[in-house]
């Protein structure tokens, strides 16, 4: 999978902002989905965030992530990924209605948000963005962390894909 970093976040822009990091989020991720398939990497200010969690989530308060996928889990023919297999947590097919061109979907981060609980609970935050990536692309794969043993084998496979890059999992052991 590559992500394509789409910039709405309205903030001041810093050349070396970590949240614009394109070439290092593609080099974490690379090994999810297939290689010609793109997601979009959407900045997004806390504003947005929050009317877009409380549309789709029913929660009206902003958070860091949100995934919205254009893949199923139910389809015809051969899957376009079988689970198991980079990074999907089930059998996934590309949504005809949904899928333009080679995107299978959007991952919205909302800088402040992140940038301001990350300093308010001490979390660095270059570690924290990449489990934020990650964990947005393993929702456009399928996986779901709502029930504890969902969210157990998520969290492992974070947790291996980080530590291939090099970080550590920041909410390992909690």
């Amino acid at each position: 999978m590559r992500l394509n970093l789409v910039d709405r976040f309205a903030g001041a822009s810093r050349l070396e902002d970590p949240f614009r990091d394109a070439r290092r989020w593609n080099e974490l991720v690379k090994e999810l989905g297939h290689p010609d398939w793109r997601a979009d990497l959407v900045l997004v200010d806390d504003d947005a965030m929050a009317r877009l969690n409380e549309a789709y989530r029913g929660k009206a308060a902003v958070t860091d992530v949100l995934s919205f996928s254009y893949l199923l889990e139910i389809g015809q023919g051969d899957p376009a990924l079988a689970q198991g297999r980079s990074g999907a947590a089930q059998d996934l097919w590309l949504d005809p209605f949904e899928t333009t061109g080679d995107s299978i979907g959007e991952i919205l981060l909302a800088p402040d948000f992140v940038t301001r609980r990350c300093r308010e609970r001490g979390w660095p935050i270059e570690h924290e963005l990449p489990l934020l990536v990650v964990h947005g692309c393993l929702h456009l794969l399928g996986w779901d962390h709502e029930e504890a043993q969902q969210g157990a084998r998520m969290r492992a496979v974070e947790t291996r894909l980080l530590e291939a890059a090099g970080v550590p999992h920041p909410l390992a052991g909690k």
